[in-house]
């Protein structure tokens, strides 16, 4: 009996990993939540549609744009980020993302350490995958579509080895996944990869083809496309997304838009995965499935021509790099070792070790007794000028700091509406006035006249703030970050 209740309470390797990224997660918690003004726009579309009980129509904040349609695919989402805010504050949505990071990959490790046998190999490789996908840790919708991937990659692996799994299932899961995210369309990709790849063996290689799995795969693949549709805004999240990716002028001024500089030491990482995928291949005497190559080679161009897609890439590639790694069993030292985890892991039951540390954790932060650990930083977004601001109101139209927009927004909207912030414009014309602006180009007078602007909430020691003080705009209020001026 003592030796049972010694294995229960001993981790298994895919529980270490787990929490190693649990914790990983949690100490970028105060990066993630400040990396930009996308979070706090989230948070007050989520407050605006939960008191209004609908979803806007028309853009609510930014007022350029108060005659746009609203597109609304992340809707839900943003009801689900303000209500944790609501209840834990932003301690509760760094713990939140940090689960939701943890079981991405538990979710995959599970997955193929069980279908190849192969834990250490597992390990090693996923955990390459969840370094690379760092990159773009942030607070945002994506790290829901993270996680629905991992899910909709096993799926698709069973259904395509001719596995039971429910045709339904996937238009049912994609129709919450094009109401949380517009990566929604990386399901549809990883679907379309492997019914392609169903398609190329059928034509070239019959024989050895299961009519049964290339049905349902075409099957999963329309019924999920329809799937896409059923949100509020029906068609208009793939225009968005198709116009956004065409649109020029906003991928070169989006960074994560950039393909990926490995000049910069932090892509480092990501080389070492497209790298060891090349050498990974090359060496395997077996070649993959059709479908897993034509999947790889999609996503893997997909991180090479924009940043934002690097963490797609950090779970496919990993997931289909497995496979490559089973000579890792001819190897002595691999095989021993091996051997040693899975007869340490056979009479260990549960997730004791990921509840109690989640749990632990979860409670210290959701109570409030840590609530200082995460916050807007006062450096980054103007905190104490909105603080300012809301026993100061002001009358008018303003003009702010794009970053800032979605902090103002969530502070003091929708009743004070921004002229721009880092999510709405999706075509560039608001961007393209606020670069006008802010950089003082030619013109720059002119679009204030032409939107009425009455009072700023600029950077302090911007350009922009030393011209209109000069002008003799009256300076409401200052501090390091921020500088509120008046005509």
């Amino acid at each position: 009996m003592k030796f049972q209740v010694k294995n229960y309470l001993l981790p298994r390797l895919q529980d270490v990993f787990f929490l190693v990224i649990f914790i990983m997660a949690l100490v970028f918690g105060d990066r993630m939540l400040n990396l930009d003004g996308d979070l706090p726009r989230h948070l007050a579309a989520g407050k605006l549609i939960l008191q209004a009980r609908a979803i806007p129509a028309s853009e609510p904040f930014v007022y350029p744009l108060a005659e746009e349609p609203y597109t609304s695919h992340e809707w839900l989402t943003d009801v689900v980020l303000y209500l944790i805010h609501s209840v834990s504050g932003a301690a509760g949505l760094v713990w939140f993302t940090a689960v939701l990071l943890s079981s991405t990959f538990l979710i995959l490790y599970s997955h193929l350490s069980a279908r190849f046998n192969l834990r250490l190999p597992s390990f090693f490789i996923l955990a390459l995958g969840a370094a690379v996908t760092s990159l773009n840790w942030s607070l945002r919708p994506h790290m829901l579509s993270m996680f629905f991937l991992s899910i909709w990659l096993v799926w698709t692996d069973k259904l395509s080895r001719g596995e039971k799994v429910p045709v339904w299932i996937f238009p049912a899961f994609m129709v919450l996944w094009a109401n949380l995210h517009g990566e929604f369309i990386a399901g549809i990709l990883v679907l379309f990869a492997f019914s392609a790849g169903w398609l190329w063996d059928f034509i070239f290689d019959r024989e050895n083809v299961s009519a049964v799995a290339g049905r349902s795969l075409w099957l999963a693949l329309l019924l999920s496309l329809f799937a896409t549709l059923l949100n509020p805004s029906g068609l208009q999240p793939w225009r968005m997304i198709i116009g956004v990716v065409n649109n020029d002028y906003l991928m070169s001024r989006i960074a994560e838009n950039h393909p990926p500089d490995f000049s910069q030491s932090n892509f480092l990482i990501l080389m070492v995965l497209l790298v060891l995928s090349v050498a990974l291949l090359a060496i395997k005497k077996e070649r993959i499935a059709t479908g897993k190559a034509f999947l790889l080679a999609g996503f893997t161009a997909m991180s090479l021509m924009a940043g934002r897609n690097i963490h797609l890439y950090g779970i496919v590639a990993p997931f289909i790099l497995v496979e490559t790694l089973l000579a890792a069993k001819d190897v002595k030292l691999v095989n021993r070792l091996e051997t040693v985890v899975r007869g340490m892991e056979k009479g260990i039951r549960g997730a004791l070790w990921i509840l109690i540390v989640t749990a632990f954790i979860g409670v210290n932060l959701l109570s409030g007794r840590y609530g200082n650990i995460y916050q807007f930083d006062n450096q980054v977004f103007p905190v104490d000028a909105v603080n300012w601001l809301e026993s100061h109101p002001q009358n008018g139209q303003m003009f702010n700091k794009l970053d800032w927009g979605g902090y103002i927004e969530f502070r003091l909207g929708p009743e004070n509406k921004v002229f721009a912030d880092s999510i709405s414009d999706v075509t560039g014309e608001v961007t393209r006035k606020y670069e006008t602006v802010i950089g003082l180009a030619d013109g720059w007078e002119s679009i204030l006249n032409e939107h009425h602007v009455d009072w700023t909430i600029i950077p302090t020691k911007s350009e922009l703030a030393a011209t209109l003080k000069e002008a003799g705009w009256d300076i409401l209020y200052e501090d390091e970050t921020a500088t509120i001026l008046r005509r």
